[in-house]
């Protein structure tokens, strides 16, 4: 990884300008291509080339303008309407840049931190830390009590989406008891027979969600009213509004993994 300090380099390269939550996209909904005489030079907070993959991460600052031709979109939507390899390649340099941005001096010491030569890592000259990209790993789960599935609805949720149980993973846990737990807490439910289905990175800013199904042990509904809306059983053939398309709880609800 190297920081952009030519920004005119941006030439040819595949480039992903985010915003926030939002990627900024052309009238087709692609990644815009632009140049930086596009933007206002206060308009750009970080830009970073990716040494692996060749392509480039420019974080803009939140209240910048969409150039003629091009608009913001949220993220989780361009998930959605993008293949696997371009929301990957989306991610990572979202990812990256966003972390450059807010990761400038070492929580040791407190010196400025810079570039390591070789590795995808910032280095502390003082003391010689190393500091990697966060990544907060989720788990994801289906519950299936025969031909019903588990959704919930979160608190925070304005859409009337019901989508599938998700939490962090705490330090010390391994990711079958992460689920447990995060069952256990959210629904009062039981499981057993955990398996394991898929992930996918979702950088918001940092998660890497690690996918299940699962079946229903025992215990009744009892949500955790601080976090969840509401939480019911779904016949297949009967479910509600439901994530879209481009996301892990889409293709774990629509069955994606389970054949």
């Amino acid at each position: 990884m190297a920081l952009l300090t030519n920004i005119d380099s941006w030439a040819g390269k595949r480039v992903f300008f985010c915003r926030n939550r939002e990627i900024l996209v052309d009238g087709q909904g692609n990644p815009a291509e632009l140049t930086p005489a596009d933007f206002p030079p206060d308009a750009i907070s970080q830009a970073c080339e990716d040494t692996l993959t060749g392509a480039v991460g420019v974080l803009l600052a939140p209240g910048a303008e969409a150039p003629a031709g091009s608009r913001f979109i949220p993220t989780p939507y361009f998930f959605h309407t993008h293949d696997e390899q371009t929301n990957a390649l989306a991610a990572r340099m979202k990812g990256f840049a966003g972390w450059l941005d807010s990761t400038r001096f070492c929580p040791y010491c407190g010196h400025p931190l810079q570039l390591h030569a070789t590795e995808n890592a910032l280095e502390c000259p003082a003391c010689g830390r190393l500091h990697y990209p966060r990544i907060e790993p989720c788990i994801i789960t289906l519950v299936s009590r025969g031909e019903e599935i588990l959704l919930l609805r979160n608190v925070r949720d304005t859409a009337g989406i019901y989508a599938c149980l998700a939490g962090f993973v705490e330090i010390g846990e391994t990711l079958e008891q992460a689920l447990r737990r995060e069952v256990r807490e959210e629904t009062a439910l039981e499981v057993e027979n955990i398996r394991y289905a898929g992930s996918q990175g979702w950088p918001f800013p940092d998660q890497l969600m690690v996918g299940y199904y699962c079946d229903y042990k025992s215990g009744e509904i009892r949500i955790q009213e601080s976090e969840i809306a509401d939480a019911r059983w779904f016949r297949r053939d009967a479910l509600p509004k439901i994530p879209n398309p481009g996301s892990l709880a889409w293709r774990l609800i629509n069955g994606c993994f389970d054949k």
